[in-house]
């Protein structure tokens, strides 16, 4: 699909991001788990050539070593279409000028710098990049806090990976400046990072604040997925229902709000109170038990990403706000807890990660009682229904 044209193709992003870039800026998007971000990677990568850039996009969540991060990256430059001579011949000539000719080059072509020393040809890469004189790159590491914390899952001597990879990417920066980077990240990089000491890495970053699809682009959004054909049940949305729809979902995200527009069914009306009735009826076939995986990821992600007492705080607290549409204010959920663990300070820090992961929104942080509530419409009457054990 083309999304030029579209409200809610996310062009204003795409421009904002670019024009950063284009002012020599390094970007770190975070943002919670199905905000859109991935999607605003694949436009920037769709228009790179439009503003004079060749975009990268590399998913590392699955890399396990700083030599499982360089074989990625090289992967994806290899697969990349370019403009120009061929990029993989050019590379392989540029980085393999150090490479004893007798070295065997069997498999992908980046085979020979990972078995020689990875991070010798990692940098390489970067330079070559550099120096390219036909084109400008832009790397998208998309879930790098992912990757940090396999490194730091390992022990002292994966923070200590995790450490040397982020100062060598600081450097590569400075060095070789024609070369940009944009990472993203569902999880947060700050607890990493002060973990392993090197939150002076980050602050070279200037964050990039995604944010929802607006009330307007999230009307046209439903009501384009059935006039496009991705709806089972419908090949129409009307405006009353559409806005019925956004209503419901409330954290406008495109990810929920096409989970409940494929539950639709009925006659389309404009009536508002039919639509509100059928979208009740689409929200209680959505929220059954076959569909975990619309809404186990965010269990999953405690389970992955959280110490077994963190998840289990974690998890009661979000029991505990669960029934509020309304939210809790922190002294309440102190009670409603009741943890001689959880202080008042630490309840803070959780719900301030909770915050940043997307489980939760505060109103305001400097109050002196803050009030906590679910972010999530669809996620909160799911976290009800279903709630997670605390101790699993």
């Amino acid at each position: 699909m083309d999304y030029t044209s579209k409200s809610y193709g996310r062009n204003d992003d795409v421009a904002a991001i670019y024009k950063l870039i284009d002012a020599g800026t390094d970007i770190s998007m975070p943002g919670p788990r199905r905000l859109g971000k991935t999607f605003v990677l694949e436009r920037l990568v769709e228009a790179g050539h439009v503003h004079g850039w060749e975009a990268i996009k590399v998913e590392v969540a699955g890399c396990k070593d700083t030599r499982g991060f360089f074989r990625q990256l090289c992967d994806r430059i290899g697969k990349h279409r370019s403009s120009g001579k061929n990029i993989v011949a050019w590379l392989s000539q540029r980085l393999g000028q150090a490479i004893d000719p007798r070295t065997d080059t069997n498999g992908a072509w980046y085979q020979s710098f990972i078995t020689l020393d990875h991070e010798t040809y990692f940098e390489r890469l970067i330079k070559a990049l550099h120096e390219d004189p036909n084109r400008r790159w832009l790397l998208l590491i998309d879930e790098l806090p992912i990757f940090l914390k396999a490194l730091h899952d390992q022990g002292p001597q994966g923070i200590e990976a995790a450490r040397t990879f982020m100062n060598l990417t600081s450097r590569l920066r400075v060095d070789y400046p024609n070369v940009r980077w944009l990472i993203t990240g569902s999880i947060g990089l700050e607890p990493l990072a002060q973990a392993g000491n090197y939150m002076g890495v980050l602050a070279k970053f200037q964050t990039y604040g995604l944010t929802t699809l607006s009330e307007i682009q999230a009307r046209d959004f439903v009501m384009d997925l059935a006039q496009t054909g991705r709806l089972v049940d419908r090949q129409l949305i009307t405006v009353a229902e559409a806005d019925a729809i956004v209503q419901a979902v409330g954290w406008r995200a495109a990810f929920y709000l096409e989970a409940l527009a494929k539950k639709l069914a009925g006659t389309p009306t404009e009536n508002a109170q039919e639509a509100a009735a059928l979208i009740e009826t689409a929200m209680s076939r959505l929220l059954q038990p076959n569909e975990l995986a619309t809404f186990g990821v965010w269990e999953e992600h405690l389970s992955k990403h959280y110490p077994d007492a963190d998840r289990a705080i974690a998890i009661a607290v979000l029991n505990s706000l669960a029934p509020h549409p309304q939210g809790l204010d922190f002294d309440r959920v102190l009670a409603a807890v009741n943890q001689p663990s959880l202080t008042r300070e630490s309840l803070r820090k959780l719900l301030m990660r909770l915050d940043v992961e997307g489980f939760i929104t505060i109103d305001d942080w400097g109050a002196d009682n803050p009030v906590a509530a679910f972010r999530n419409v669809l996620l909160r009457r799911w976290w009800t229904r279903f709630p997670p054990q605390a101790n699993s």
